[in-house]
């Protein structure tokens, strides 16, 4: 059943993906063509079976959180409201989004509503349905610890956000 770990286009349509739904959003807060660039980053869900259990011919890829942005807001700028985030990384707002649709699919498995979690109820707990894996996107390398290992090691998928 293994779907993605045999193929090997598979980061290419996960970019390819990734790209077409970050063009598909409104002209607002993207960088101008030509003169601007940001970053992206995307989780993909992959499902290899429907919510029946049963395997699907191929496995589906959905974008389920994203999020563009390079920046840290200083001491000074925050806000004692909490409006202003501090980390403003593309990677930490797609994260965001992503626990937000975790808490989402949470939700429903607990109202026995169609979920990517199957609700056991003799254990109170909610546990991943088989066939399902994330995949994290990004256009450019993470800065920070999560770049401190040699450049050969990594993927690095390039991304023209025109």
């Amino acid at each position: 059943m293994a779907c993605w770990q045999e193929d090997v286009h598979f980061a290419n349509k996960v970019a390819q993906l990734c790209c077409e739904h970050f063009n598909k959003l409104s002209k607002k807060g993207k960088p101008q063509a030509q003169h601007e660039w940001t970053l992206l980053a995307a989780i993909v869900l992959i499902q290899q079976q429907d919510n029946n259990g049963k395997c699907l011919p191929e496995c589906s890829m959905d974008v389920v959180a994203m999020g563009t942005g390079s920046k840290c807001i200083g001491r000074s700028k925050m806000s004692n409201k909490g409006i202003i985030l501090n980390d403003s990384h593309a990677e930490v707002i797609a994260r965001r989004g992503f626990l937000r649709y975790l808490y989402q699919q949470l939700q429903y498995a607990y109202k026995e509503e169609p979920s990517i979690f199957v609700y056991q109820e003799d254990i109170n707990l909610c546990t991943l349905k088989n066939g399902v894996s994330f995949h994290l996107y990004t256009s450019h390398t993470p800065c920070g610890d999560a770049s401190i290992f040699p450049r050969q090691r990594k993927m690095i998928l390039w991304l023209s956000l025109n």
